[in-house]
């Protein structure tokens, strides 16, 4: 039978419009973004060239000239360390993630559809950030973290998102923190993390994500979590992206062994985001591949939404504008040449001991590294730069330690690298003087301190030592767990930070105004390997 062109053309059209009205409207790509370790850094800021950089005005352009479905998520360490997050109890920080992404194409309406929780995180004690995280639209996952009060919600350890038609599961895990009083961290094994996997198999999700405080691709971070996966048989089959922070890295590397998860950190204090694309079979469904690319929150380029700004513009202290003194030269936070001992810490000691003197007899002062937040750009130093050096509440104390400890302790906190970087995690006052051997084939002491002179005399293993540190240290939390373990210590706290310190230190520098100022690095050598 014969048929019309026309008649032809219209009834396949009719056909095919069916057939597709027919068919699920779902995208075969899903896109992650995925930030870590925020901080508090919601404003573009200098970066080390000087050009603006970062921030959540920034992000909001990146996320609307985004063609794919997406999905925001954050690996912790949002809510601490910045003067208006502090000043805040985190609040402005759940406020810019509530608001992230207003676009159609976020699968969560707006906002990040999910968060884990960092070490940070409780700085403010588990009350009030419980009450925080009250007002967080997202979900709260943490599978190792109980006992958090969340009002009128709760905490889960994984949820499965049904986005744009693809189920993807979430898991989150939490590292403990200052202010976790209240809280319990519990660790699991890897027959728990089998168990968990299996019953996240059994709801059939088409992606696994992990979103976790946790880094395994830094080694002057351990990892908690890449021993106990490796154990886990079905971990590196089941999970599919591990989302990390905590180490401040911009990294994405596939590290579970030969066809494992992809594992992408994000860098820090919002200068960046990854961006994940899950990409799904269209026919099957099954997700087929995932990749990954790091972009720069770059205002030069993607230019800031003009609302968000405003916002931002409310919400940011304007005193810290002020200009204190010049940087000439990059301060990094990690010691680049001969010395292992940073040079801001290594300020930092001088002047905590300098400023005991009048109080009380010190031997020596230490500072710890992870205490310097960030590198100190070249420039001019703003009063933000200060905040953001040492942004933490962290008070001074004096301690006994006897000689033969604080050599343990110090040969402990000695990392040797195979390139050559080596590093303290405690920089000495200018009275100590180490000197150190590298033992990479020694397992149990990798590093083995030669030399310890104290005021040009060599230091005695049974005489106790009154030294000064910030309060955590000898209390062995964190870097200073190798300082723990020895009775009477005799610990006294006095009422100055370490961000006091700094503002002394800089306050003190000769010249008559901020442009005359010059912040340097101490010139002496302190800690030194030897052959």
């Amino acid at each position: 039978m014969f048929v019309s062109v026309r008649k032809f053309v219209s009834v396949t059209f009719f056909l095919t419009a069916a057939l597709t009205l027919c068919q699920p409207l779902y995208a075969e790509k899903l896109v992650l973004y995925h930030t870590s370790d925020i901080h508090g850094y919601y404003f573009s800021r200098p970066g080390a060239s000087g050009a603006p950089t970062g921030g959540f005005a920034v992000l909001e352009n990146v996320l609307r000239q985004e063609s794919e479905p997406f999905a925001l998520l954050d690996s912790g360490d949002f809510s601490s360390g910045n003067k208006e997050a502090n000043a805040s109890d985190g609040r402005y920080s759940i406020e810019l993630m509530n608001a992230a992404g207003q676009t159609p194409k976020n699968v969560s309406g707006k906002g990040y559809a999910a968060l884990t929780i960092g070490n940070h995180d409780s700085d403010f004690g588990a009350d009030t950030l419980g009450k925080m995280l009250g007002g967080f639209n997202g979900e709260i996952l943490s599978v190792n973290i109980e006992g958090l009060q969340v009002p009128g919600k709760r905490t889960a350890p994984y949820k499965i998102f049904d986005w744009n038609g693809k189920k993807v599961a979430v898991i989150g895990f939490s590292m403990d923190g200052p202010g976790m009083s209240g809280m319990e961290l519990k660790k699991l094994d890897a027959a728990a993390w089998e168990k968990l996997l299996k019953e996240i198999r059994a709801q059939k999700p088409q992606a696994v994500i992990l979103l976790a405080h946790d880094s395994i691709a830094d080694a002057r971070k351990p990892s908690q979590l890449l021993d106990v996966l490796a154990e886990a048989p079905s971990a590196k089959e089941t999970i599919n992206v591990f989302l990390g922070g905590h180490a401040h890295l911009r990294h994405a590397e596939r590290k579970m062994g030969a066809g494992g998860p992809l594992f992408v950190e994000s860098g820090s204090m919002l200068e960046g985001t990854s961006r994940v694309v899950l990409d799904f079979d269209d026919e099957t469904g099954e997700l087929r591949a995932v990749s990954s690319e790091y972009i720069t929150l770059d205002p030069a380029k993607w230019g800031e939404n003009k609302a968000v700004r405003a916002r931002l513009d409310q919400i940011e202290d304007q005193s810290l504008k002020r200009a204190f003194a010049a940087v000439p030269a990059l301060l990094p936070k990690y010691p680049q040449g001969a010395d292992a001992a940073p040079d801001v810490a290594k300020r930092l000691a001088d002047y905590m001991k300098k400023w005991l003197e009048p109080q009380e007899k010190v031997d020596f002062a230490m500072f710890q590294l992870p205490g310097v937040r960030r590198d100190l750009n070249a420039g001019t130093l703003t009063g933000r730069d200060l905040a953001e050096l040492l942004p933490y509440t962290e008070y001074v104390s004096t301690f006994n330690i006897p000689g033969k400890k604080f050599k343990q302790a110090a040969e402990a906190s000695l990392k040797c690298n195979a390139d050559g970087k080596n590093f303290s995690l405690f920089a000495y006052s200018d009275n100590v003087y180490i000197e150190y051997k590298c033992r990479p084939n020694h397992k149990k002491r990798p590093v083995k301190i030669t030399k310890i002179l104290l005021n040009g005399k060599k230091m005695s293993g049974r005489k106790i030592y009154r030294a000064a540190a910030i309060a955590h240290i000898p209390d062995g939390y964190f870097e200073g767990a190798p300082f723990k373990g020895y009775k009477y210590p005799q610990k006294k706290i006095y009422k100055k930070t370490s961000g006091e310190l700094l503002f002394d230190i800089v306050e003190q520098l000769p010249g008559r105004d901020a442009a005359s100022k010059q912040l340097t690095a101490p010139k002496d050598l302190r800690i030194v390997q030897r052959p």
